[in-house]
C-alpha cells in the first residue's frame, strides 16, 4: 500500500466551497459517474481500524470542480485528482451523513482519476460496512454492503445504477485466507508476517454487491459445476458442519443453470459462513450465510435445517444471474430482485425434493403476505424511494413474499414455458447492465405475446389483497360464475374496500368426473366467467387454480366446507391449504362467523396431509387469542386439547421407528401447540423431564423438537431451569443451540424470571444480534408477562439504543414499539404511541414499524369487540 502526501492550504480550501453547491439529500445524480475502480485495503481482523486507499476512474459528463461521493465514517487522509496528466489538490467538503464532496477548484471535463487514502472501522456490533465476529478463540472480517453500506468501506458511488469492474487487493495476515468477488490473481508475502493478495478484475457490478473475507477459514471443496469451481468457506474447525451444504449446492447450481438456459456467469463461487449472524447476501461469487442456517453437527441437524439451507442456497445463488448479472437500476425496484428469487428458490427446490412439496410452502409464505398486506400500513410492493426510511423497509414481506406470490400469478396466466422465455430474454438483454420493471414486463409480455404491464402493476403499484367473491349460477344453459373483487380488510380497519386490481382468475371444476380450468382477466369490480367445458352444473368449484393467484376467495359456506371436508380431496394438498387460508381471512374480515370455521376443525384435524393440519391448527388458534376474554382463555385452551389433543398424544414427543419426515415435521408443529396453547398437562411434565435431561447430557430429543421442549419446560419452569438455561447458553459454541437456549430462556410466564431474562440483553453475556428478539419480545406472548417488555424499554431505552446494531440497511432499533404489539387496549396504545411517536423518527425504518404496531393494537381492540362475544358464546357452549 502507499499514500501520497497532499497539503493543502486554508486559503485553497475556503477557495474551494465558497463555490460549493448544496450537497445531494438521497442521490448523487449523473453528472459525474465511476468507470472503473481499485480498491487496497488493509485488514487485520481483531483491530477495530482498517486503512484503505481508493482510485477511482471517473467520467465527467459535464465540466464541474466538484465530486460527491458516498462516504460514511471514514476519515479522509490524503486526496488528490489527476485529470488532463495533472495531479490536481483536493479539498475535503462535508456534504452531512453519508456524502462527502471531493473539490479541486477548477472544472474538469472527460476522464479523470481521483485518488483518496483513508482510514475506517470495523464494527463489532453491527452487520454492516466491515464488521467482525468472533468464532472461539479466533475473529473474522465480512462484508455487508447492502443496500447502502459500502460507504463505510470505502468512498464510492454508492447505488446500484453505478455499475462497472472493481479491483481489490488486501494486505493481510499471512495466516488469514483473503476472499473476494473473483479468483486471487497473485500473493506476494510482505514485512511483519503480512502478505498482499491481488484480486482478478470483477464484471461490472455495483457497490453494494461487492464483497470479501478475511481470517483464519477452513475451506471444504463442493466440486464443480461446469468450469466453476465451488467452495464452503468455514470458520477454522467447522469445516466437517458443511457437508449437507457442499453436496446440496451443486445440484441446485445445475438446475438453475438449467432455467435461466446459460451457464453460472462469474468465474468461482464460494459460500462464505458467518458466525453470529441470521442473514444471507447474494454477493457475486462470494456468496454469505448465516452458520445456524449453513452448518450442522450431523447429530444435531435436524429436517428444517436442512431443508431451510436448501431453499437459502438457492435462493441467493438465483440471485448470481436476477439482481446480479442484471441489476435493478434503483432501490424502488429492488422487489424485482428479491421477489424473483424467492419465487424461483421454491421452483428450483421442488425440481430437486419434490417429496418436500414447496408449492405448499409457497401458499403458506402468501397467505403469511396477505395478512401483512390486509393493514393500511402496508406498502406496496414498488414503492417510491424519499428517504433511507424507504430503502430499509424495502427489506420486508411485501417484497419478498408478495413480490414472489404476484410473479407465480401471472406466471400461471401466461404459462410456464413463455415465462421462462421471457426470463431468458431479459437476462440476455440486460446482462452486465441495469434494467426496471418496465424492462421485465417487456420481456415477459413479448415471449407470452400479450400485455402484462397494465395488470402487473395493480399489483405493484397499490397496496392491498382482493378478495374475490365468487357464486356458481347453473340457470342458464352454460354454467358460469359470478365474481365480485374489493379489498380485503380485518374487523375494525379504517382502510377503504373499493379498490380495483386486474386480477387472473383461474377457476378449476368438477364436471361429470372430469375437471377442467378455465382463466379470465378480471377487469372490472363485477364480471362473469363463463365455464367452458360445463353442460351441466359442476359439481364443485375452485376459484383459486392450484392457488396460484394472490386474492383470497369468498366462498358460499355450502361450497367451502365440500371443499375442506367433503369431496376436498379432489383438490391439491396446496389448494386445500389455500381454502383454509380463506377460511381464516374471511372471519378476520367478519364475512364469516367464528363458529362456522370452527365447526370444521374436527374432522380436519384428523386429515392425512400435514399442511392441513397445521393450516386448521391455525384457525384453532382463534380460541387462544386476545379476542377471547381472558377469564375464557381456560375454555379455549379445553377446546385446543379436545379438536387435537389426541393426535398430539398420539404423536407424543419422541420419534418413532421409520417415521417418515412429514410425520416427524408435524409433531414438531402440533405437540408443541397442545402442550402450549393448550396447556396438556402430561406433555409440558414429559418435556420438563425431557429438558432436564437435556441439559445434563444433551441427549433423548430429537434435534428438531429442542427448542420446543425447552420452551414449553420454560413456561412452566422455575429459577433453578432459568440459571440452568443460562449457564448452558453462555458455555454453548455451537450458535443454532445456542440461540434455541436463548429462545427458551425467554419463554418464562413467571414475570420475575422475564425480568431477569430482558436483563441480559443489557450484558455481555450474549450478543445481542442473537438475544433481543427471543428475551425482549419472548414475554409478550403471556398474559403474565405482556406488560413487562414495554416496561423495560422506557426504562433502558438509552442503554438499549447503544448496543443495538445496524443490519441490511435498517436499525435494531426500529422495532423496539413491537414490545407493543400484543396490546389490545386504548389505555396501553396511548401510552406506546406517546412513548415511541417524537423517538421513532431517529431510527431507520422506525416510523413505519409504529405505524404497523398501533395498526395492529387498533385491530386487536375491534376484533375484541366484534368477535369476543361470538368466540364467548362458542365456548361457554362447549362441556
Amino acid at each position: 500500500m502507499f499514500t501520497r502526501t497532499l497539503v493543502v492550504s486554508s486559503f485553497v480550501a475556503l477557495a474551494f466551497a465558497a463555490t460549493t453547491p448544496d450537497p445531494p439529500k438521497l442521490r448523487l445524480g449523473d453528472s459525474v459517474r465511476p468507470i472503473r475502480y481499485g480498491i487496497d485495503l488493509t485488514i487485520v481482523p481483531n483491530q477495530d481500524a482498517f486503512q484503505g486507499v481508493a482510485d477511482i476512474d471517473v467520467q465527467f459528463k459535464q465540466p464541474a470542480s466538484l465530486i460527491w461521493l458516498n462516504a460514511l465514517d471514514l476519515k479522509i487522509k490524503d486526496a488528490s485528482l489527476i485529470a488532463a496528466g495533472k495531479t490536481l489538490p483536493v479539498a475535503i467538503v462535508e456534504g452531512g451523513k453519508g456524502v462527502t464532496g471531493f473539490s479541486f477548484g477548477q472544472a474538469v471535463s472527460g476522464n479523470a482519476q481521483l485518488h483518496i487514502a483513508y482510514d475506517g472501522k470495523l464494527s463489532r456490533n453491527s452487520s454492516a460496512g466491515l464488521f467482525e465476529l468472533k468464532d472461539g478463540a479466533e475473529w473474522y472480517v465480512y462484508s455487508q454492503f447492502e443496500p447502502t453500506d459500502a460507504r463505510r468501506a470505502f468512498p464510492c458511488f454508492d447505488e446500484p445504477g453505478f455499475k462497472v469492474p472493481w479491483q481489490l487487493t488486501l494486505h493481510v495476515r499471512q495466516s488469514d485466507m483473503a476472499l473476494s468477488n473473483t479468483s486471487v490473481l497473485s500473493e506476494t508475502p510482505a514485512d511483519h508476517g503480512m502478505k498482499t493478495v491481488k484480486f482478478a478484475v470483477t464484471r461490472p457490478l455495483p457497490s453494494y454487491l461487492v464483497a470479501l473475507a478475511v481470517g483464519p477459514f477452513d475451506a471444504v471443496s463442493a466440486g464443480k459445476v461446469g468450469k466453476t469451481v465451488m467452495r464452503v468457506i468455514t470458520p477454522r474447525g467447522r469445516g466437517g458442519e458443511a457437508k449437507y451444504a457442499a453436496d446440496t449446492i451443486p445440484e441446485l447450481l445445475k438446475l438453475l443453470e438449467n432455467y435461466f438456459g446459460t451457464p453460472y456467469p462469474y468465474e468461482k463461487l464460494d459460500s462464505v459462513v458467518m458466525p453470529v449472524s441470521n442473514f444471507a447476501m447474494e454477493n457475486v461469487g462470494l456468496i454469505t450465510y448465516g452458520q445456524s442456517t449453513f452448518l450442522a453437527k450431523p447429530e444435531t441437524d435436524s429436517i428444517g435445517r436442512q431443508r431451510g439451507c436448501a431453499i437459502v442456497a438457492a435462493h441467493e445463488m438465483a440471485h448470481q444471474w436476477f439482481g446480479d448479472l442484471v441489476t435493478t437500476a434503483w432501490w424502488n425496484d429492488i422487489w424485482l430482485n428479491e421477489a424473483f428469487a424467492t419465487w424461483l428458490e421454491s421452483k428450483i427446490v421442488n425440481q430437486w425434493k419434490p417429496e418436500w412439496a414447496s408449492e405448499v410452502s409457497e401458499v403458506e409464505a402468501s397467505q403469511g403476505a396477505m395478512n401483512l398486506d390486509s393493514l393500511i400500513s402496508a406498502r406496496q410492493i414498488r414503492q417510491p424511494i424519499a428517504a433511507d426510511d424507504d430503502i430499509a423497509n424495502a427489506f420486508d414481506g411485501i417484497t419478498y413474499q408478495k413480490g414472489a406470490a404476484v410473479i407465480k400469478m401471472f406466471e400461471h396466466w401466461v404459462g410456464e414455458d413463455a415465462f421462462r422465455q421471457g426470463v431468458r430474454q431479459y437476462i440476455k438483454q440486460h446482462a452486465d447492465g441495469n434494467a426496471t420493471t418496465a424492462d421485465f414486463e417487456a420481456a415477459i409480455g413479448a415471449a407470452a405475446k400479450k400485455n402484462i404491464a397494465t395488470a402487473f402493476n395493480t399489483f405493484l403499484d397499490q397496496p392491498g389483497v382482493p378478495v374475490v367473491s365468487a357464486e356458481l349460477d347453473c340457470s342458464a344453459r352454460q354454467p358460469k360464475v359470478k365474481l365480485t373483487q374489493q379489498r380485503s380488510l380485518p374487523i375494525g380497519s379504517a382502510g377503504a374496500a373499493p379498490q380495483k386490481w386486474q386480477i387472473p382468475v383461474c377457476v378449476r371444476y368438477g364436471v361429470n368426473g372430469e375437471v377442467f380450468s378455465d382463466c379470465e382477466l378480471m377487469t372490472d369490480p363485477r364480471s362473469e366467467m363463463t365455464l367452458k367445458h360445463a353442460r351441466t352444473c359442476p359439481a364443485w368449484i375452485l376459484p383459486n387454480d392450484r392457488q396460484a393467484g394472490y386474492y383470497h376467495v369468498n366462498y358460499p359456506a355450502n361450497l367451502m366446507r365440500q371443499l375442506l371436508t367433503g369431496d376436498g380431496h379432489a383438490l391439491t394438498t396446496a389448494e386445500r391449504v389455500g381454502v383454509l387460508g380463506d377460511v381464516k381471512a374471511l372471519v378476520d374480515s367478519g364475512q364469516m362467523a367464528p363458529k362456522v370455521g370452527l365447526s370444521m376443525l374436527p374432522e380436519l384435524s384428523r386429515d392425512p396431509e400435514r399442511q392441513v393440519v397445521e393450516g386448521a391448527l391455525s384457525i384453532a388458534r382463534l380460541v387462544k387469542s386476545r379476542a377471547v376474554p381472558d377469564d375464557l382463555q381456560a375454555k379455549g385452551a379445553a377446546y385446543l386439547r379436545e379438536v387435537f389433543g389426541a393426535r398430539a398424544l398420539q404423536l407424543g414427543w419422541k420419534p418413532g421407528v421409520g417415521e417418515s419426515e412429514d410425520v416427524r415435521l408435524l409433531r414438531q408443529s402440533l405437540v408443541p401447540q397442545v402442550a402450549m396453547g393448550g396447556e396438556q398437562k402430561e406433555l409440558i411434565a414429559q418435556a420438563q423431564a425431557m429438558a432436564n435431561q437435556w441439559l445434563e447430557d444433551r441427549k433423548g430429543i430429537a434435534p428438531e423438537l429442542v427448542g420446543a421442549v425447552l420452551r414449553v419446560a420454560a413456561e412452566h419452569g422455575d429459577r433453578a431451569l432459568f440459571d440452568r438455561l443460562e449457564a448452558a447458553a453462555k458455555k454453548e459454541r455451537d450458535p443454532r443451540i445456542r440461540r434455541t437456549i436463548i429462545g427458551a430462556l425467554g419463554s418464562f410466564r413467571n414475570p420475575e424470571l422475564s425480568k431477569a431474562a430482558m436483563a441480559l440483553v443489557l450484558t455481555e453475556e450474549f450478543d445481542i444480534r442473537e438475544s433481543m428478539f427471543p428475551l425482549l419480545f419472548g414475554p409478550g406472548a403471556y398474559l403474565e408477562t405482556r406488560d413487562l417488555p414495554f416496561a423495560f424499554v422506557k426504562e433502558h431505552l438509552d442503554a438499549l439504543v447503544a448496543k443495538l446494531p445496524r443490519e441490511v440497511g435498517g436499525d435494531f432499533a426500529a422495532g423496539l414499539p413491537r414490545v407493543g404489539g400484543s396490546f389490545c387496549d386504548a389505555d396501553r396504545r396511548a401510552a406506546l404511541a406517546s412513548f415511541f411517536q417524537e423517538r421513532v423518527k431517529q431510527y431507520t425504518g422506525g416510523p413505519r414499524n409504529l405505524a404497523m404496531t398501533l395498526e395492529g393494537i387498533d385491530l386487536c381492540i375491534a376484533r375484541r369487540k366484534v368477535l369476543g362475544p361470538e368466540l364467548a358464546d362458542f365456548l361457554r357452549s362447549r362441556p
